[in-house]
């Protein structure tokens, strides 16, 4: 039996008001994670990170109890792809992820996911809830 996914075209998310590039994707249904179909690239000051294709998350990982109040999809596409890139590899993704390579603390991974959201037009009291609960629920994905 092939597996039930939907395919977004493989064309770019695009996500009103962002200043950043929009990441190409796939939903897999039966799984429920998107999976990234062209390698993705941020510039984070100095360092650019490259998100490999193929790459899977699971775009914010929100308690379906609290969807009334902040949903996955309100935190924009690119800032959970990233968080999650960092998050997989405690930091220290394969080489060539990170040029100038450079490890990445837990609390320097959350406020790339707080300045990627900014960038992408997520409001304050949504960034400020979402930074909140990485920086205390995060600990155990990171570990």
């Amino acid at each position: 039996m092939k597996p039930l996914t939907r395919q977004l075209d493989r064309s770019p998310v695009e996500i009103p008001d962002s200043a950043l590039p929009s990441p190409v994707v796939t939903y897999l249904v039966s799984e429920k994670k998107w999976r990234l179909e062209a390698a993705y690239g941020y510039w984070d000051g100095a360092h650019q990170i490259t998100v490999p294709d193929r790459f899977e998350f699971d775009l914010a990982s929100i308690p379906r109890l609290f969807w009334w109040l902040i949903a996955p999809f309100e935190l924009s596409v690119a800032a959970p792809l990233l968080h999650d890139f960092l998050y997989r590899y405690r930091g220290d993704p394969p080489a060539g992820a990170i040029e100038p390579p450079r490890t990445y603390r837990r609390e320097e991974a959350d406020r790339l996911f707080r300045r990627a959201m900014a960038s992408e037009g997520v409001s304050a009291w949504r960034r400020a809830a979402a930074y909140r609960a990485v920086r205390w629920f995060g600990g155990a994905s990171w570990s």
